[in-house]
């Protein structure tokens, strides 16, 4: 590994570790994400905690920081296959945060922020799942799994090269949503009011 790679990955981790979930529900004196509603510190949780314009601020930040490690890579003139393992980085950064004990989020949004800038399309239908889902079912982690899960077909398609690093995103996704999982099979997760 180069040196310049191996300073993308870090520096891409790095942006991954910046929580804007607890950085802003501090700024808005809203609880500690990690410590109430589902404990996860997210657009969804700030959302649920009571901050919408918080939680629509965290979901920016933590889109930003996907679209930014891929942007990064690719001004170093790195292929779409590199940057998205740079965007890996960040999304590793998100779950696993070096400033915040590594206790972080899910990674949706960073991984969206990722595919924002490597495969719009596949972004696209993921919105949509994740819209669509939530309506019926009003159980974002329900509508995150969905989405990420219908964004493989269109890239295995479209994008074949891209399959290996945003099916590994996916995997961890799926890892880190493996409570949400098993609560909503016992009927029992966390749904939003009409």
């Amino acid at each position: 590994m180069s040196a310049e790679l191996a300073t993308l990955f870090l520096t891409a981790y790095l942006l991954g570790s910046v929580s804007f979930a607890l950085v802003l529900s501090r700024l808005g004196r809203l609880p500690d994400p990690r410590a109430q509603g589902s404990g996860n510190p997210g657009a969804s949780n700030v959302l649920r905690l009571g901050g919408r314009a918080l939680a629509l601020a965290t979901l920016i930040g933590d889109v930003a920081k996907g679209c930014l490690a891929v942007w990064l890579a690719a001004q170093a003139g790195l292929s779409p296959f590199q940057q998205a393992w740079v965007g890996m980085a960040a999304v590793i950064g998100h779950m696993f945060p070096l400033f915040h004990r590594f206790h972080g989020g899910k990674g949706v949004a960073t991984t969206a922020g990722v595919l924002l800038l490597l495969s719009w399309p596949a972004l696209l239908i993921g919105a949509l799942l994740w819209g669509l889902t939530f309506a019926i079912q009003r159980t974002a982690s329900l509508a995150s799994l969905i989405a990420s899960l219908g964004v493989l077909p269109w890239l295995a398609w479209h994008q074949p090269e891209l399959i290996m690093p945003i099916g590994l995103m996916v995997l961890l996704i799926m890892l880190r949503h493996r409570l949400n999982i098993l609560r909503l099979l016992a009927g029992t997760e966390n749904r939003f009011r009409r």
